[in-house]
Parts: C-alpha cells; structure tokens; sequence
C-alpha cells in the first residue's frame, strides 16, 4: 500500500478495514486512520457529503459519482477513478490505467481539448502511475511548452510610473498627491510592449501555485523550467480581472488550452469547488456530466446531417412547479425526430433498469414528439423516437428495443466509452 495514495472507483470504499477490498465489488481501498480521520472530517462538510457518504454502519466512507483527486493538507491523495466494465475490488494495473484514459479523454470532450499525443501513445506508460491531478498538471504542462516554442506574446500594457520625463498622460490627480515638493517629476499613464499581458500572468500564477502543490520530480523541474522562462513577468494581483483581459484573437490560438486549464487551477473551475479544514486541493467531476458530455459528441459524429441540441430550455411539465429537460433533442428541418437521455448506469446481464427512467422518455415522447414514427436515416441505420443510451458493461451486451404499452418503441443503446475513445 502507498502511504500517500489510494486509488478507489465510483462506489468504492475507504476504511482502515484490511478486508476492505473485499466489502464491495467495486475498486475500493485500505487506508491509515490518520488519512481516514482527514476524509471523514470533509464527509461531514455540506460539500463533502455529495462526493463521500458513510457505509457499513459508520466503518467506511464510500464514494459517491464525483470523480477526479482530492489532496488532504497532510498530502495525503485520493484519487476516484470511473467505475467502468473493467475495474473491479481487484485493482488490476492495466485497468486502472484505461480507466484513467477514459477520464482524461472525457475531460478532452468536456473542454474541447485536443488528444494528447503523450497519453494516447506509448508515453503514457511514464504518467500511468502519477495520481490523476499530476496528469492534470502535466497536461497544463504541455500546453505553456507549446506556448514556450510557439513564443511567448508581448503586448501593450498600460502602467503608471512617476518618470523624470513626461510620457503618455499626465495624471493629475496623482501628481499633485506625489509630486507637491518634487516638481521635477511627472505622475504618468502610459503605455509598455512587453511580455507582462494578462495571459501571461495567469500562465505565471498558475505555475507558481502548481510549484506548491505538485508532488512528481518531473512536474516540479518542467514548472521551474518555465518559471524561469518567465521570470520578470508579474504574478496575477487580481485573478478575475486578467481573466475578463483575455485576448482570443488572432496570434492567441496557441494559449487558448493553456488558459482554460489555468482558470480550472486558479478559479478550481471543475463542475464544483471543494475544500475544507483537511482538504488542500481538490478537482472533480460529477461522472454524469461527463458521460452526457461524450454521448453528445458520439451523437454529433454519428449524425453529422441532423442537428443535436443538448440540455434545451426545457419546457414547463407542470406549470410553475415541475420542469422536464431531456438530455437531447435531434432535429432535421427544425423538426424534433428524437428524444434521448444519456444515464451513467451499468445494466447488468439481469436487466436491472430504472422504471423511472422509462416514465421520463414516455412525457418527452407526449410533449415533443408529435407523432409516432421510426426515422430511417439511410438503409443501415435507423433513428428510433425516442432513446436511452447507458454505457456498454459486458462484452456482447447488445441493444434492445421495448414497447410502451400504445406500441410506442424506445431504443435501448449501450456505447463502449474505452472502444469509441479510441484507447
């Protein structure tokens, strides 16, 4: 066991139980009770409860869909991993290292990233042991080195100096305040080109609060790299001003994945923020986002000719009481063809599907279907109305088609995240 890190997967447990792996089927984990005490402490924290909950009577802390690295204040790491077909209370190695791609592939989705070259191929057998927030850092790594080659963009920067010389505007206000006795000087605003932008300033912040937390060798010598490429550019005095500063025209194409991932590091801009008297940093992802996320990319690949319209205003079920909001809506010609939800759910081989999932594409079919009908999209392939799509459990799992009860059919789709992913 690494007494600074444990590996669970969504639904996992934590506990100082040595026969803790055994307690559940998904991948869970023997800690000290040092590390435990950290974790239940942030359980018991309004945030805490939606990512850990208490099992076994009160023995261990189990975890919920968030998925992602928590790093306690004694630098303890936590890392919860997708529960997927593959990994189970046995910890294989190489199933956890797929379960760790399909993660960094569904962030890639989720911010529009390109594949990264160095965890698609044979490099990830360097970071397939680095915790989950190392890689997030080494990706981040990646893109200031882009930066770095492509160089480093100056601009210009406006300043106030007190200057022997008159240059740019006079402020006045200032230089009767300052220069009341000394006349010879001028109070001025003016205007500087140099590297001291405000992307450059986020970039540099972002190291410099990396330098602090990061624990891999070679994630602290890449940041000390880079802080020394920008070593007279200022540190950022106010985050959300220089965030609100960003150019994104032309020129600025290469700092656009840098910057996205500063603004998750800086702003901890993950789908929620958490902390707490034992957590020292934590980014997580509620692994529902992320599966919605990917079936929305897979549904715009595979219908490139019909528009996919995710998470609509929604329309008002029950008025000013109950809203329904399905996942997708599929048009062609501004005409709604199908209704579909994406749930992260394994069905098993005996079937175990939620009724109410089915209650819900039965009113989406009632309020935007207007008729009952089976698109044929090309001989091949056939769009049913309506849709649920669940990730692929089991080798052979195939989909199924039901019938409501007015012979309305639903399509049951079940994607395999590790094959469409590529990895």
């Amino acid at each position: 066991m690494n007494s600074h890190k444990a590996t669970i997967s969504e639904f996992g447990l934590i506990g100082t139980d040595e026969d803790i792996k055994n307690a559940n089927k998904f991948l869970s984990a023997n800690i000290s009770k040092t590390q435990y005490e950290e974790l239940e402490a942030f359980a018991k924290t309004d945030k805490g409860k939606d990512v850990l909950h208490f099992s076994g009577n009160g023995r261990y802390l189990q975890a919920k869909s968030y998925i992602g690295s928590i790093q306690t204040t004694s630098g303890f790491v936590l890392e919860i991993i997708p529960k997927t077909a593959h990994v189970d209370n046995e910890g294989n190695k190489e199933e956890i290292k797929r379960s760790k791609q399909v993660f960094m592939k569904l962030l890639h989705l989720l911010y529009k990233l390109p594949s990264y070259k160095n965890i698609d191929n044979a490099n990830f057998e360097r970071i397939k042991e680095l915790d989950i927030f190392e890689i997030f850092i080494l990706m981040f790594l990646e893109e200031v080195g882009t930066i770095i080659k492509k160089g480093i963009k100056s601009d210009y920067v406006a300043q106030e100096d007190n200057l022997f010389y008159l240059k740019g505007k006079l402020l006045v206000k200032e230089q009767i305040k300052q220069n009341s006795i000394h006349k010879e000087r001028f109070f001025v605003k003016h205007d500087e080109y140099n590297q001291n932008r405000a992307e450059n300033r986020l970039i540099k912040s972002t190291l410099k609060l990396l330098s602090s937390i990061s624990k891999d060798f070679g994630n602290q010598r890449t940041i000390r790299q880079y802080l020394e490429h920008m070593n007279w550019i200022e540190l950022s005095h106010n985050i959300d001003k220089d965030f609100s500063m960003v150019k994104t025209g032309r020129g600025m194409e290469h700092y656009h994945n840098a910057l996205v991932w500063a603004k998750v590091f800086l702003k901890k801009e993950s789908f929620s923020s958490f902390s707490g008297d034992t957590i020292a940093f934590a980014i997580l992802y509620p692994m529902e986002k992320l599966f919605e996320c990917f079936v929305q990319w897979w549904l715009e690949k595979t219908y490139k000719h019909l528009l996919v319209e995710a998470q609509n205003g929604g329309f008002d079920f029950v008025k000013n009481l109950f809203t329904v909001r399905p996942d997708f809506l599929i048009k062609k010609e501004d005409k709604v063809i199908c209704v579909a939800d994406a749930k992260w759910k394994l069905i098993g081989r005996e079937k175990d599907y939620s009724q109410s999932d089915f209650y819900q594409l039965f009113a989406y079919k009632h309020i935007f279907l207007k008729e009952q009908e089976t698109i044929y999209l090309d001989k091949k392939c056939e769009l049913t109305s309506l849709r649920i799509y669940y990730p692929k459990h089991y080798c052979g799992q195939n989909d199924e088609t039901f019938e409501y009860f007015d012979g309305q059919k639903i399509k049951i789709r079940f994607l395999d995240l590790e094959n469409e992913l590529g990895i």
